[in-house]
């Protein structure tokens, strides 16, 4: 998620291993003013598929933040990706002020009843970091809520920070309706993957155990989904990353032949634990890596028990994946 790389905005990082149902930072919603909306919110059903999760997912984010994203901008690097989805480039606006533009398609973190007007047709949310940075994000899918957003960081102070997210926003989703440009994924890559079709699999039912029509599905991202049910919780996370080793305090779990995964158990009070694996390796210092990870917020609940249930999960997710 874009909140994962905020903290200092020029450096990209992942978010390997975290909960990315939390947010790192407060956001401050402000209303729209005159240049950075128009018109009144969108209430009708989103039905572009333009920005559907499955053709975003296919997406090069780095090739919408062209040379010609924002007339008002003057590009000054060339754009920079930390993943699928992501990218930052930096401009030069039309006072001569640097600013930071972070991309993130499939944002999750995103509440569709705070819109104030639209773009491009969408319903438009924008939320203020500070004085010098702003959100815009246009809402793809209501419940739960996804989108594509925009964090503009005019690094100077000066300028409009939420009119620039704004215009960028609507530049890219220009591109995507028009001729948006694509990723080829390796054989066998995560890429097009669906983990919420992965969660809802007869596999996975079966090592979940449970009665599958009560469990709920919300994907979070183009490559992140939640399954809850009762008392406990599951997350499937897939991403670029450096490639997966046992360090201290894990130990290595076969998941099918050939394939180890990662075991690390959670240090809070909560039952929890997780388990990463390389599914393909990309190079030396980079893999597609994917992360399953179990709650359990029952009072007999432990954590030995939770990494025993998320090692059964994880075998059965490496079942339905290519």
């Amino acid at each position: 998620m874009i909140v994962c790389w905020v903290a200092g905005l020029g450096l990209l990082t992942g978010c390997a291993g975290e909960d990315l149902a939390k947010e790192n930072f407060e956001r401050t919603t402000v209303k729209a003013e005159p240049g950075t909306g128009q018109g009144q919110v969108p209430t009708g059903p989103i039905d572009d598929p333009a920005v559907e999760l499955a053709t975003l997912r296919t997406v090069d984010a780095c090739g919408l933040l062209g040379d010609d994203v924002a007339g008002n901008l003057t590009p000054q690097e060339e754009p920079s990706s930390s993943g699928w989805g992501l990218c930052s480039r930096s401009f030069i606006d039309a006072g001569g002020k640097p600013i930071r533009v972070l991309l993130e398609l499939g944002e999750g973190s995103v509440f569709a009843d705070q819109a104030t007007s639209n773009v491009g047709g969408l319903p438009l949310v924008q939320t203020a970091v500070d004085d010098t940075s702003c959100f815009s994000t246009a809402v793809t899918q209501r419940d739960p809520d996804v989108g594509i957003s925009v964090l503009a960081d005019h690094e100077q102070g000066g300028g409009d920070p939420c009119q620039s997210s704004y215009l960028v926003l609507e530049g890219v989703l220009g591109t995507l309706r028009a001729n948006p440009p694509t990723l080829t994924p390796q054989e066998g890559s995560l890429l097009t993957v669906d983990l919420c079709e992965s969660l809802a699999s007869e596999e996975f039912g079966g090592a979940l155990g449970t009665d599958e029509e009560e469990a709920r599905l919300l994907p979070g991202g183009l490559h992140f989904c939640q399954l809850s049910q009762d008392d406990f919780v599951v997350y499937a996370n897939a991403r670029v990353a450096y490639p997966v080793a046992p360090i201290e305090g894990t130990k290595e779990v076969e998941l099918a032949k050939g394939i180890i995964g990662v075991q690390q158990p959670g240090t809070t009070d909560t039952a929890e634990c997780d388990v990463s694996w390389n599914h393909l390796g990309l190079s030396e210092h980079e893999a597609e890596v994917i992360t399953v990870s179990y709650y359990d917020y029952t009072e007999e609940a432990d954590v030995d028990a939770a990494c025993q249930r998320v090692t059964e999960l994880a075998e059965a997710m490496v079942k339905t994946l290519p």
